[in-house]
């Protein structure tokens, strides 16, 4: 693969190699752990002076209190995920004063007020807020890889069509199955259904159920191994054609096969920033990257259960009735001899008014589920799902 599309980055990262290096650098020779307190950094450094000598080193080497000063303008800590609306008031010229919806909006806030934030790039996508708990985890211990999985687009060789747009993050554990992440990826193309439902418009309406029952085969992609999800024995394997034909390439010839429920993210090699795969429901496929491969450290949160970690995920765009103009699209309609586009984006109450007469389909037509701006966030107990 590195000879159709170029690294930047030369340098593969093996995670369990790394862990190994960050600790042998951190933990002096003859110790298990991390030195923690005061006493146990003064052996590690063979202090042999008092502990009044001692508390002047620290303070000597505090960055702090040493590069601090009383005139410096007070720092407030930022989180995308608090960011609220700046807005501004806005003096009302006198000629806008005749219009009604200008005299409406007077009553209602006082004064006219502007959205300074409209630019700001995290309205965008939200950031989760993770609660403090206990920690069961030691800093250090493991290694934190950031991913960034992008929305699927289209794309014909040698044709640019779309480009990737962010969808989500995830922090994991390297002790983490790739299982446990690909559980907790969210995708439109999980709820379905994928045919055509024209002609049962009363199932139509129905929310799709997910049915964990069922095959659901997939595989991530990461430099030159696909792991494969194999939990269930119906699942096929989307990974054979493809192996089979990159034997036949000059450029790319033998690639490597695992399986995902075995494999665990301290086993992956790859490249930082460098664009992998995860291919669901035949050709749905997800561009993803690795950002970051980090030791975990204190400030990260240290709660096993709480990995895999959604950071942000983006707003799903809404796209509105092409008949009403006011609600939003819940179904597609394709191949269609009432409407002027195709296809066609459509609302409940227009779907059921404008193709159905007493239960019966009207015109030829075909209609597909769309769930518009419903997202889902999943959790190891619940799974919540809401509308922007």
């Amino acid at each position: 693969m590195d000879q159709i599309y170029k690294p930047k980055c030369t340098n593969i990262i093996s995670v369990k190699k790394s862990l190994q290096e960050f600790q042998q650098q951190l933990l002096p020779t003859g110790s298990d752990s991390i030195p923690a307190t005061e006493e146990e950094i003064a052996g590690c450094i063979k202090f042999d002076g008092t502990n009044s000598q001692f508390n002047d080193l620290l303070q000597s080497v505090d960055l702090e209190h040493n590069l601090s000063s009383t005139k410096d303008l007070r720092v407030v800590p930022f989180h995308p995920a608090r960011v609220q609306n700046l807005q501004k008031q806005v003096d009302i010229p006198e000629k806008a004063l005749k219009f009604n919806c200008v005299q409406n909006a007077v009553k209602i806030t006082g004064r006219l007020r502007k959205n300074l934030d409209s630019k700001i790039r995290y309205n965008k996508h939200k950031y989760s807020v993770m609660p403090r708990e206990e920690s069961d985890i030691e800093p250090y211990t493991e290694m934190l890889l950031k991913i960034r999985f992008y929305e699927p687009f289209k794309y014909k060789p040698g044709i640019r069509l779309g480009h990737p747009k962010f969808h989500q993050e995830f922090f994991v554990l390297g002790s983490q199955g790739l299982c446990e992440l690909r559980d907790k990826i969210y995708c439109q193309c999980d709820l379905g259904p994928f045919y055509d439902i024209s002609t049962i418009p009363n199932d139509a309406m129905k929310s799709p159920e997910r049915d964990d029952s069922k095959p659901n085969p997939g595989f991530f992609f990461v430099h030159d191994t696909f792991y494969n999800d194999t939990r269930n024995k119906e699942n096929p394997d989307y990974s054979e054609v493809i192996c089979n034909w990159a034997e036949r390439q000059k450029y790319i010839g033998q690639l490597k096969t695992k399986k995902m429920e075995e494999a665990k993210f301290e086993d992956l090699v790859f490249r930082l920033g460098y664009p992998q795969v995860y291919q669901h429901h035949g050709n749905c496929e997800h561009l993803f990257v690795i950002s970051d491969c980090q030791l975990l450290t204190a400030s990260d949160v240290l709660v096993r259960k709480r990995y895999p970690i959604l950071n942000s995920y983006a707003f799903p765009r809404s796209i509105p009735c092409n008949i009403c103009g006011h609600c939003e699209a819940n179904f597609i309609v394709k191949n269609s001899d009432q409407h002027i586009f195709d296809p066609a984006y459509i609302c409940q109450v227009c779907f059921e008014s404008y193709h159905y007469k007493d239960g019966k389909k009207l015109g030829e037509f075909e209609a597909f589920r769309f769930l518009g701006t419903k997202i889902a966030v999943k959790d190891d107990e619940t799974e919540i799902e809401s509308r922007i």
